[in-house]
């Protein structure tokens, strides 16, 4: 039976105090009090043993916790956390399982509250999603190599002062990282080089997503700048983004986020320290980070290297038969039929194709891209009518 009101140190030592006295009986103090003769035969045998010691309040905790996490296992979490701090329960729970072998680990829950004891976790309210996934353009993979993303994550500054662009290459079926490169700049060349060492290792895509960044895009012809020209040259298909719209390459983004808290911050000294560092974070990303949209599996229990080969010669597109095949000049020009037209120096030297249409229209092809038409303005202008033709039914087709 409780105190009436909050037991209070003051309120037992009364208790005692009066039952010493002999004025009156255990009986009468205990419904004095509103307390049961157990309570307070309890109290009086505390103060016999320990005198007003033995009267302060005591814990009610458990002396034995059969569930509580075994203190390695708690050990284990609060590393694995401290050497990857990104990584949260449901990744920590499939760690201890695959890395340490332990068959039934802590509950996620379990995990979350050790987290937050030693203060390497905050709760925090997730912010509901403003905009959708994936753009409905966009191509959503069904194997490895069929769609890679590619951007350059935001620069920064050296421990040496030097500039670092790294630039990340992303299987999106797998969410297996190809490529983690600190570069010096986003320069056209650089970047190409780039690409063609990870192609001859890894193969081709048969589509390479981008936003409208340099060197990925331009806003010439097409959208296309001189690296996607090569890409193009290479067969793969170019797929851009919506304009500032990061949402569609979301998953390539979240990536971003924790390739700049794991390898990033502080940065290395030199570019040749923090590649080393960008190539421990990727091993550790593709071969023992779990990733949710994968039941918690690693990316490299998914990706395999592509089949299709780099060009290494440069063999020359071929066009169909009826085209009217055409060299531009060096500075981006094509001359046809006495007028020239400024298509962009990133078809410079390259191969087109001219396609005269029954109503007089004549079309400008890129591999099997169509550009745009050879039409002048009111001021005798080049106009740049660049866009992907949509495939026409045969119907229409027919009639023009």
């Amino acid at each position: 039976m409780p105190w009436k009101k909050v037991t209070s140190m003051d309120a037992i030592t009364r208790f005692v105090m009066q039952a010493q006295s002999d004025r009156f009986t255990i009986t009468e103090l205990c419904e004095q009090f509103g307390i049961s003769r157990k309570t307070g035969y309890k109290h009086l045998e505390r103060y016999a043993e320990s005198g007003l010691k033995g009267l302060a309040e005591r814990s009610h905790r458990p002396r034995h916790f059969p569930q509580i996490t075994d203190e390695a296992v708690e050990a284990l979490i609060v590393e694995e956390r401290r050497r990857h701090r990104t990584w949260g329960p449901k990744k920590l729970h499939k760690v201890l399982e695959v890395k340490h072998g332990i068959e039934s680990p802590p509950a996620r829950s379990t995990i979350a509250g050790i987290l937050r004891r030693h203060g390497l976790s905050v709760r925090r309210r997730r912010k509901p999603g403003a905009y959708r996934a994936l753009n409905e353009g966009l191509t959503a993979p069904t194997q490895p190599n069929e769609v890679w993303s590619v951007d350059f994550k935001g620069w920064f500054i050296l421990g040496n002062g030097q500039r670092c662009d790294p630039l990340t290459v992303c299987d999106r079926y797998s969410h297996y990282v190809l490529a983690c490169r600190a570069q010096p700049n986003q320069q056209f060349k650089g970047t190409l080089h780039s690409f063609q060492s990870l192609m001859r290792q890894a193969g081709l895509p048969e589509i390479i997503r981008v936003d409208h960044g340099s060197p990925f895009a331009s806003s010439g012809l097409g959208r296309l700048s001189s690296l996607s020209v090569w890409w193009i040259e290479q067969g793969i298909e170019v797929e851009f983004t919506r304009p500032a719209s990061p949402q569609d390459n979301g998953s390539h983004e979240r990536m971003h986020h924790d390739l700049k808290a794991e390898a990033t911050d502080p940065p290395s000294i030199n570019l040749a320290a923090q590649q080393r560092r960008f190539e421990r974070w990727q091993y550790t990303y593709n071969h023992e980070r779990p990733h949710e949209s994968l039941d918690q599996q690693c990316p490299a229990d998914f990706y395999q290297p592509s089949v299709r080969r780099l060009n290494e010669g440069d063999k020359p597109l071929v066009y169909p038969s009826d085209y009217e095949v055409k060299l531009v000049s060096a500075t981006g020009q094509l001359a046809h039929e006495g007028k020239t037209y400024h298509v962009g120096e990133a078809f410079a030297n390259k191969r087109v194709g001219l396609r005269l249409k029954a109503a007089g229209q004549t079309e400008l092809h890129f591999a099997n891209l169509h550009l745009g038409n050879l039409v002048f303005d009111s001021e005798g202008r080049f106009k740049q009518t660049a866009y992907v033709a949509p495939p026409k039914p045969a119907a229409e087709e027919s009639k023009s």
